[in-house]
């Protein structure tokens, strides 16, 4: 065995799982997380005003912190450059590499997750990396569960109840108020044969939400302790393959329609078919089909869901079916999206790319890593990949695809300060999706395309846009949609001079505790530009639960924004901790923020 870097807890040096001599100093180790982390390879001069400017000599002291990682490392690593590159060498990790490798890793590993980033280290003389460092102990926090939550899901999956049981306790430690690993534990003891225990634990959820959040748990909870007849749901249906396949087909035309109770309902009865038929690969398509559903046609996204998809995608690699197994790892980098897990997502796309994908497959994979690289402000790298996905899907027809796609670029227009150039490709977007008729869609290209017009002067046209989207969003009560709305009408409000008005749509927007981070912190972003004046102490609550919601869904434009209405408040360190998180980041708006914010402070 080599090196083994541990950042995850306390942090030390293992060799052959034995503890090794570690770098001395609080710094080293610092300067260690932060070239393991970094996006890319930080300049010396950054890493002298992150960890050193309070030294005698600067240099000289980052000199010495590197020699003293070169001394620790050994053979493990080279060190070199500016800027400075850290590489380790093949047989040598960190744990960190643990949240990116995919949930078959070692169960002993997995056991090990879950200690903040360096444990015990603070640096109080170093705002800038103490801003760094808590952003990542809170994001790396939420990547250890993330994985830790899959890997429960993955063994129910593979009919091993008992370690995925195990597993939900682990993350019940972490983190004891999330429904979807109360459910996760329940399902566990319920199909281990444990059905008292399953429905005691049930029990002890429901009294904590109830005690801790004064409310009922979700019935998924419930649900779980509930193990179903698979005859049952077949009786008086022909079990074939024939049978099951004309299910499928039925629920997928019915999806496309936008009868979505009918498409779910004909779902499901293609999944317990196949079962019953025990045919692994209908099995398999049915079962993502059916999870594929239940996300974009009626806002699913908890553990049941989830359970879903695993269990797909257990049963395509048994059936080698690499097609389904390519869209569950999709999927559930989807949903890996949606509440910030970039590590996890990351792993199920490179899976997915690495089977076999048609075009349209490869569109919607291409159109998922945009999005994620898009909610952690990698703009150069999403675009790049949403023109691809834009050329896959006209390749295989799939003009939805296409228009979903543009309207992420014109996302990206509108946050880089380019309201011209993302009005164009959302109107491209917004045509396409009234000619496919796909309706449900509409409230988040139209709400983009609003605010481009805000930004272009146009603020009639973007009230039409908003009225329109908004009556769509909570008609479909899509929380997420109904965030972005509520973004372009409190800005839009705001324009017109009704500060009051503006705090309201924000709290509307808010009040359904959107899945999806990103629209939530957009909103919030909005919601302290709009309480600023007048409502200081809204505009203080606001910002610390943007920095916090940011920090853990790794949504790093939004980190820097919660400093910049930090430093408006008055923290004297948050314009240099904003300047120094930003320097990675390509957006020339952004950057302007920070030049009007710092010359005010």
């Amino acid at each position: 065995m080599g090196l083994t870097v541990r950042l995850l807890g306390r942090p030390v040096l293992e060799r052959d799982g034995r503890e090794v001599q570690a770098p001395r100093g609080r710094k080293t180790w610092a300067l260690l997380a932060y070239l393991v982390l970094a996006e890319r390879p930080p300049s010396r001069h950054r890493l002298v005003s992150l960890l050193f400017a309070d030294a005698d000599d600067p240099l000289r002291a980052l000199r010495w912190n590197l020699s003293e990682l070169r001394r620790a490392l050994t053979d493990a690593a080279t060190i070199a450059g500016d800027p400075v590159q850290l590489r380790l060498h093949d047989g040598h990790r960190t744990d960190v590499q643990t949240l990116g490798s995919g949930h078959r890793c070692d169960e002993g590993e997995l056991a090990r997750l879950g200690g903040d980033l360096l444990e015990g280290i603070d640096l109080d003389a170093s705002p800038a990396f103490e801003a760094w460092l808590v952003v990542e102990r809170q994001r790396l926090a939420a990547s250890c569960r993330a994985l830790l939550y899959e890997a429960a899901l993955d063994a129910l999956a593979q009919g091993r109840p008992e370690p995925a049981a195990d597993l939900a306790v682990r993350i019940l430690e972490l983190d004891p108020l999330n429904a979807d690993y109360h459910t996760v534990l329940v399902r566990s003891l319920a199909e281990a044969g444990d059905g008292r225990g399953a429905r005691l634990q049930a029990a002890r959820c429901r009294d904590l939400f109830r005690r801790e959040l004064g409310q009922d748990a979700p019935p998924s909870v419930t649900r779980a302790a509930e193990i179903a007849d698979p005859q049952a749901s077949v009786r008086g249906v022909v079990v074939s393959r024939a049978s099951g396949r004309s299910y499928l087909d039925a629920g997928r035309a019915s999806l496309l329609a936008g009868a979505v109770d009918l498409a779910l309902e004909q779902l499901r009865r293609a999944v317990d078919v196949a079962r019953s038929a025990e045919d692994l690969s209908l099995c398999a398509e049915s079962l993502v089909a059916l999870a594929g559903g239940k996300i974009h046609g009626a806002g699913g996204r908890g553990a049941e869901v989830a359970g879903l998809l695993h269990e797909g995608l257990a049963a395509a690699r048994t059936a080698g079916d690499e097609r389904t197994a390519a869209a569950a790892c999709r999927e559930l980098a989807f949903l890996g999206v949606q509440l910030g897990h970039h590590e996890r997502v990351n792993a199920w796309l490179d899976e997915a790319e690495r089977l076999g994908l048609d075009d349209s497959e490869h569109a919607r994979v291409l159109g998922v890593r945009g999005m994620a690289h898009s909610d952690a402000a990698d703009y150069p790298v999403a675009l790049e990949a949403l023109h691809r996905s834009i050329e896959h899907a006209e390749r295989a027809g799939g003009r939805r695809q296409a228009a979903w796609s543009r309207s992420m670029i014109g996302r990206i227009h509108l946050l880089r300060g380019e309201p011209a150039q993302a009005a164009l490709v959302l109107d491209q977007a917004l045509e396409t999706l009234h000619d496919t008729r796909w309706t449900a869609f509409l409230p988040w290209a139209e709400s983009f395309r609003a605010e481009a017009a805000l930004d272009c002067g146009e603020p009639d046209t973007a009230g039409e846009l908003l009225e329109h989207a908004w009556v769509l969003a909570t008609e479909a009560r899509d929380h997420c949609w109904m965030a972005t709305v509520a973004r372009g009408l409190a800005r839009l409000t705001a324009t017109r001079g009704d500060q009051p008005g503006a705090v309201r749509w924000v709290e509307e927007g808010l009040r359904p505790e959107p899945w999806y981070l990103w629209p939530c912190a957009n909103l919030l972003d909005a919601g302290c530009d709009t309480a600023m004046s007048g409502f200081p102490e809204l505009a203080d609550r606001w910002a610390d639960e943007l920095s916090g919601l940011a920090a853990r869904g790794g949504l790093r434009e939004h980190v820097i924004r919660a400093q910049v209405h930090r430093a408006r408040l008055g923290d004297p360190h948050a314009i240099e901790s904003a300047r120094h998180a930003a320097t990675d980041i390509e957006n020339p708006a952004l950057h302007a923020l920070l030049d009007r914010t710092g010359a005010l402070s």
